[in-house]
């Protein structure tokens, strides 16, 4: 009887286990690739803290653009840290919307809602770069762990030298699709 009870747990936490996986997307291909990345505008907020308790500064920001007319179709994070070296609740980032492309009456927009912005609210540039980018289709929250390294293996692999922050621009299809795309800029 108990090696049967031990059987059920052990098959119940196995599926459990690929059910998560799947629900995650850490199944999912990750497309890794070098390419020059244009200029982006955006509204953000400093955030300093685990990373992974980042999402509500990005509603935050976001419900504010929708509220003022300002399109968020893309927001994102900037981790200027990096976890393996500083302490988890010194980890600083910038959180929030980015608002691209401008059109002409977009960025006279843009500039007047600048001094409408919340305190604790900025604006700023994501500058051209040229990038090692990941396209992730699965969860946000597993990047870390499943597109994280697979970046770092073709950075090495390519002999590439990564400077400065990773940039995750998300962009949410539906309630259950989200795509990310990250950035990690590099030397040109």
């Amino acid at each position: 009887m108990i090696k049967h009870t031990i059987y059920a747990i052990g098959l119940g936490l196995l599926v459990f286990s690929l059910y998560l996986f799947q629900y995650t997307g850490a199944f999912k291909k990750v497309t890794i690739t070098v390419d020059d990345r244009p200029e982006l505008h955006i509204i953000y907020k400093d955030y300093m803290g685990a990373y992974h308790k980042i999402v509500p500064i990005i509603e935050d920001v976001e419900t504010w653009a929708k509220k003022n007319n300002l399109k968020c179709r893309l927001s994102f994070g900037e981790y200027l840290d990096n976890p393996n070296q500083v302490e988890e609740g010194r980890l600083r980032a910038r959180a929030g919307c980015v608002i691209d492309p401008l059109v002409p009456e977009e960025h006279v927009q843009f500039e007047k809602l600048k001094s409408l912005l919340p305190e604790n609210y900025k604006t700023g540039t994501l500058h051209p770069m040229k990038a090692v980018v990941a396209i992730f289709s699965g969860a946000p929250g597993i990047g870390p762990l499943k597109v994280y390294p697979k970046a770092q293996e073709f950075i090495e692999k390519e002999k590439l030298v990564a400077l400065g922050s990773v940039i995750e621009i998300y962009e949410v299809f539906d309630a259950k699709s989200v795509q990310t795309t990250y950035l990690w800029p590099i030397q040109k």
